[in-house]
């Protein structure tokens, strides 16, 4: 096992405290090991963060996305239906 090295405390509301005493007797672990294994599971569900819009930029900056040929001719198609629908909009709104 890791060596434990940051040691922390949060406040809990008491069905919070209760159901990770619960599980911790179920399980036959810490409390503290409950909650590595829970936010481990949910950091792999969620999968990698979201990119900040600083990090967006230096990846594009790197080189344009790879695209095959048939999702080039998808997001044609998508960009022409969107500029129609747009067209359209205009047309009936006046503008």
């Amino acid at each position: 096992m890791a060596r434990m090295t940051v040691r922390t405390s949060y406040a809990l509301d008491k069905e919070t405290a209760a159901n990770i005493k619960r599980m911790a007797r179920s399980w036959g672990v810490s409390q503290a090991e409950v909650i590595r294994r829970s936010i481990r599971r949910i950091a792999e569900q969620e999968g990698p963060a979201a990119m900040t819009p600083a990090e967006v930029v230096a990846h594009y900056a790197s080189g344009p996305p790879v695209r095959t040929e048939e999702s080039l001719r998808a997001i044609t198609r998508t960009l022409r239906k969107e500029r129609h629908a747009e067209d359209q909009r205009r047309s009936v709104g006046g503008e």
